[in-house]
C-alpha cells in the first residue's frame, strides 16, 4: 500500500562521533505500508552494524512472510534477532552489539506495531499526542516508584539508571515483546522516533506535528528544534512521520508505484505466449495475421507472385493450349453404331497391352469375331485415330 507523499524520514547524528540509527519504508505489500526503526547500540561497529542487519534482515522477511500482519510482524522480528546472532558468532568483537527495535504496519483502517526496546511510537490524534508502544527502559519502572511515594519526580530525573533498557534485540531470547493494534481514522499523524528526540517535550511534539502541512515539513521542524536545543551529549535522532489521509485517498498497488508497468509487460508476454500456441495448433495463420494488419502490403505481395518469369509463361501458355485443344471428333453426332464400334475398339487396345505376350493365331481369331463391314471399319479407324489424340484425363489407366 502506497501513502504517495504522505510519510517522510530523516536522522541526526547529534553529538555523537557514529550514527548508531537506521530506519526503512516499505510500500511493496498490497495491504499494508511498512516502517522500521532501529537504534543501535555497543560501540561504533557493533551499534550501526546491529541496526542495519536488523532492520534488512526483518523487511526481507516480511516481504515474503505469508498470514495477517500480526503473524508476519513477529516472525520477521524472530528473522532479525536470527540474524544478529548469526553476525556474534562470526565476530567476537560484537558480543556486546544490539539495537532496540520498532516495525509498524499501516493499513486502510489501523495501524499495527511490535517493539523492543525504549523507542517511542506516538499518535496525534484530534491535538492531543498518546503513546502507543511499551518503554522497555527502567523509566515506568521508577514511575512506579514516585507513584508510591518512594521517590520524587525530581530524583527520578537524575537517576542512574533512568536509561537502562529491560529488554533488547541482542540475537538471544527477547525479555519483552509489545505488540498490539489501534484503528486509524481520517487526519491521524504517526511518529516513530528514536528516544534521541526524548530532548524535546511532548507539547512541543504536539505543536510541530500539528502545525505542520505535511510529512515531511513536520520531521524538518522537529530535528531542527533537537538540534537548537543544544543539549550536551545529544543522541542520534531519527524521526519517521506517516500523515493518515481519508480513506480514498490510499492508494491499494500491489507492489510499488511500478507496478502497472509490470502488468503491461505481463500482458504482453502473455498475448506472445496465446499467439505462439494459437499458431501450433493452427488455430491462426501468421498470413491472416498480416493481412489484417497490412491489408495493402499483403495486396501487392500476391501480385508479386502472380508475376512469373517469361519461361514459365511460355509454358504455361503452351500446356494451356494443349489442355484446351478439342479431339477432331468434338462436335460431332455420333450414330449409335459408332459410339458401340468405339467401345469396342478401346477394349482391344486394352486387352492388346495388358496380353502382349498371346499368340498371333489368338489376337486374328479375336479380329475375325469382331469383324465388320467396310464401311463401319472406316468408322472404326477415323474414331480411333481421335481417341489416340485426347489428352490424358485421370480416370485413364496410362
Amino acid at each position: 500500500m502506497k501513502l504517495n507523499k504522505h510519510y517522510f524520514g530523516q536522522r541526526i547524528q547529534g553529538e555523537r562521533s557514529y550514527q548508531e540509527d537506521d530506519f526503512g519504508f516499505d510500500s511493496s505489500h498490497r495491504d499494508d505500508f511498512l516502517m522500521v526503526l532501529a537504534d543501535g547500540m555497543g560501540g561504533y561497529e557493533g551499534g550501526a552494524l546491529a541496526s542495519e542487519r536488523s532492520i534488512q534482515a526483518f523487511m526481507d522477511a516480511y516481504y515474503v512472510s505469508s498470514g495477517n500482519i500480526t503473524q508476519r510482524l513477529k516472525h520477521s522480528l524472530g528473522k532479525a534477532n536470527e540474524q544478529l546472532a548469526l553476525e556474534k558468532q562470526s565476530n567476537i568483537a560484537l558480543k556486546n552489539m544490539g539495537c532496540t527495535f520498532v516495525a509498524v504496519a499501516i493499513s486502510s483502517t489501523s495501524i499495527e506495531w511490535i517493539s523492543v526496546g525504549d523507542s517511542p511510537l506516538w499518535l496525534l490524534r484530534g491535538g492531543r499526542l498518546y503513546r502507543l508502544n511499551a518503554d522497555h527502559s527502567m523509566k515506568p519502572e521508577l514511575q512506579k516508584q514516585v507513584d508510591a511515594g518512594e521517590l520524587t519526580a525530581e530524583q527520578m530525573k537524575v537517576h542512574p539508571d533512568r536509561n537502562m533498557l529491560r529488554s533488547a534485540m541482542m540475537g538471544s531470547e527477547i525479555e519483552l515483546i509489545d505488540q498490539a493494534h489501534k484503528t486509524l481514522e481520517a487526519d491521524d499523524r504517526i511518529l516513530l522516533a528514536s528516544d534521541g528526540i526524548l530532548s524535546l517535550t511532548v507539547d512541543e511534539m504536539k505543536q510541530f506535528l500539528n502545525e505542520s502541512k505535511n510529512a515531511k515539513q513536520a520531521v524538518n521542524a522537529l530535528l531542527s528544534a533537537v538540534e537548537n536545543k543544544a543539549k550536551s551529549g545529544q543522541d542520534n535522532t531519527t524521526a519517521l512521520v506517516a500523515y493518515i489521509p481519508n480513506k480514498q485517498s490510499f492508494t491499494i498497488t500491489g507492489g510499488g508505484e511500478h507496478d502497472w508497468r509490470l502488468i503491461v509487460l505481463l500482458a504482453i508476454l502473455l498475448l506472445h505466449l496465446l499467439f505462439w500456441i494459437a499458431v501450433q495448433i493452427h488455430w491462426v495463420k501468421p498470413v491472416d495475421i498480416l493481412e489484417s494488419l497490412f491489408p495493402h502490403s499483403t495486396e501487392q505481395l500476391d501480385n508479386a507472385k502472380k508475376l512469373k518469369s517469361p519461361n514459365q509463361q511460355s509454358d504455361s501458355t503452351e500446356e494451356s493450349e494443349l489442355s484446351n485443344q478439342e479431339p477432331d471428333n468434338v462436335g460431332k453426332t455420333k450414330l449409335p453404331s459408332e459410339q458401340s464400334d468405339l467401345d469396342d475398339n478401346e477394349e482391344l487396345e486394352v486387352q492388346d497391352d495388358v496380353n502382349e505376350d498371346e499368340s498371333a493365331t489368338d489376337k486374328k481369331v479375336d479380329s475375325d469375331k469382331n469383324k465388320k463391314p467396310d464401311s463401319e471399319q472406316a468408322i472404326t479407324s477415323k474414331n480411333k485415330d481421335a481417341t489416340v489424340k485426347e489428352p490424358l484425363t485421370p480416370d485413364s489407366p496410362f
